[in-house]
């Protein structure tokens, strides 16, 4: 069975089961250049036109009907005979029976349509890592100048500080519109943004998205940023809806050559030093 993820950029993230039901879904969609979906295959977002090459439609197959001994235009496997009269009552109970079942469905939908109310909007900054632990560096930097019997030169004191304080001067931010109902809330007009005040540039972080249910991480997003100015906001904005009870957002990484910074969120420590755990040459 395939298994998709499915949003249109209108009614956030469905999880679809089948392609013929991911087939229904783009069908209905009213803008097909803002639909996105994920290949569980190859764990990442896809639009309409990139996920066409890979999976083009399946056209139904029809029956050529004979007539008069030759091969007619191509019909429907069903073909009424005008000439019958049972065959056009046959005819008839269908197109009750799904007139019907087209009421019914349209009725089932009005009545169990959730209801979205406007809430507060979300406003987050990121939580500092377990893995960066609040260090007092004057007192480090004297433990190093007293065993070395020297003092550091302004760079090198200036580096370790900022790659041991970082979490305070690199601020990853979230900022989101949120709708409530029955069902939980969804959220839209994401805005991420990173506020670098080191007073260096940062050559690039990769940054995950969370949305929680329950307590677990239902979905994840990640987002990449180049060339990180100190003198100006680094923003992305996303347009799609996320379902969940909250948000969250993260580094998975960051890299900055100026001062020998490598951040990488899957290891306790990037150095072997854990005195200065986010130093690296690069």
């Amino acid at each position: 069975m395939n298994k998709f993820l499915f949003t249109d950029g209108t009614n956030g993230v469905m999880e679809v089961q089948s392609k013929e039901e991911l087939e229904t879904l783009i069908e209905s969609a009213e803008q097909p250049d803002k639909i996105r979906i994920w290949l569980f295959s190859s764990n990442e977002w896809i639009s309409y036109a990139a996920f066409r090459k890979q999976m083009p439609p399946v056209s139904r197959k029809e029956k050529p009907v004979a007539i008069n001994g030759n091969t007619s235009v191509a019909s429907s496997e069903w073909q009424p005979n005008t000439h019958s009269k049972r065959t056009g009552y046959r005819w008839f109970k269908k197109v009750l029976y799904f007139t019907g079942a087209t009421a019914g469905v349209f009725l089932v939908f009005n009545f169990t349509k959730i209801k979205w109310e406007k809430a507060d909007p979300v406003n987050t900054t990121a939580a500092r890592p377990v893995n960066v632990p609040d260090m007092d560096i004057d007192s480090l930097i004297y433990e190093i100048e007293d065993s070395r019997g020297q003092s550091l030169d302004r760079n090198t004191r200036t580096n370790l500080r900022l790659r041991n304080t970082w979490p305070e001067r690199i601020l990853l931010q979230l900022a989101a519109d949120r709708e409530t109902s029955g069902a939980g809330s969804r959220f839209f007009n994401v805005d991420v943004s990173i506020d670098n005040t080191t007073g260096f540039n940062l050559d690039n972080a990769i940054v995950k998205l969370s949305v929680w249910k329950n307590k677990k991480i239902s979905l994840t997003d990640t987002l990449h940023f180049n060339g990180i100015r100190y003198d100006k906001l680094a923003k992305r904005e996303l347009d799609y809806r996320y379902k969940g009870d909250s948000i969250s957002v993260s580094f998975e990484s960051i890299k900055a050559k100026s001062f020998n910074f490598c951040y990488v969120a899957a290891t306790k420590n990037n150095s072997g030093n854990y005195n200065d755990r986010w130093f690296c040459k690069e």
